[in-house]
């Protein structure tokens, strides 16, 4: 049976959000928040099937620790332009998720919120595949509270370092790896009982029917917005470009303007109708 992609979200999902297997999660944190959480909560859902009215409805994940502290995980593959107002607006509703009316303010916890993501944030830019945001004084740099933490893991640029197996960071992304070798999984989850644990949790998920059937339609769907997405950025695109050449620029000029070579360029207009 083959291994399926743990990054698709209804399977990280499954993989990490199960109250049963919750060591899993919290090896994971540990290994992102270099923290030693041993114990937390993960909220209920039942995942056995996705509202087929909401097929790309938001598959996170939400715990908590004993003493208040609040966790949202998060996969998050395509780029929809919008990650960090989005990661806001659900930090905010998180944080004062159980706070009621007439509590002290000092009642609020701790919440922090991890975006795993199959994208570049252009937003961001640094070159760190793991970023991690709080706030703080802008000229000291004094950290105002820590009641904010969100935490950015671009996996792309992962994709592009070197790997250092002895970091526990890097194995748990490793692992999460669709296409990784035989032998350097072999190596990372050798090295980790948790990690172990995780594996042989995915090929059980793997090989079962049901698990597979959701899979196949969640990523489907994410395929299918993925495509939406595209053609609403090449119709942006290509809007300008039509206008560029209807006032005669040359199409080797437009296409400098865009992310295509000419060539490109003259072949997505012509399938948009936009030149004959």
């Amino acid at each position: 049976m083959n291994r399926l992609n743990p990054l698709n979200d209804f399977l990280f999902k499954k993989l990490f959000g199960d109250e049963k297997d919750k060591d899993i999660l919290i090896g994971f944190l540990n290994a992102i928040l270099n923290s030693d959480i041993v114990n937390l909560t993960i909220e209920k859902e039942n995942l056995d099937r996705i509202n087929k009215e909401e097929k790309l409805g938001i598959l996170d994940i939400k715990a908590k620790t004993k003493s208040g502290e609040k966790f949202n995980i998060e996969v998050q593959l395509l780029n929809q332009k919008n990650m960090i107002p989005r990661t806001l607006f659900y930090w905010s509703k998180l944080f004062v998720e159980d706070f009621e009316s007439g509590n002290p303010y000092s009642s609020l916890q701790k919440t922090v919120t991890i975006n795993i993501l199959g994208f570049k944030m252009e937003e961001l830019r640094n070159e760190y595949f793991h970023s991690t945001y709080n706030l703080r004084e802008c000229q000291s740099k004094n950290l105002l509270t820590d009641l904010l933490e969100i935490h950015f893991i671009e996996f792309q640029k992962f994709e592009e370092i070197s790997y250092n197996v002895n970091n526990p960071l890097h194995r748990w992304l490793l692992f999460l790896k669709e296409d990784i070798p035989e032998n350097k999984l072999r190596e990372v989850i050798s090295m980790d009982v948790i990690l172990n644990k995780a594996e042989q949790k995915l090929l059980k998920l793997s090989a079962d029917p049901e698990t597979r059937k959701e899979y196949e339609r969640r990523a489907k769907a994410l395929s299918d917005e993925r495509s939406r997405l595209e053609d609403a950025e090449n119709a942006g695109i290509l809007k300008v470009a039509k206008s560029l050449l209807d006032n005669g620029m040359p199409l080797y000029e437009v296409s400098k303007h865009t992310p295509y070579n000419a060539e490109e360029l003259e072949r997505l207009l012509k399938r948009y109708n936009l030149i004959q």
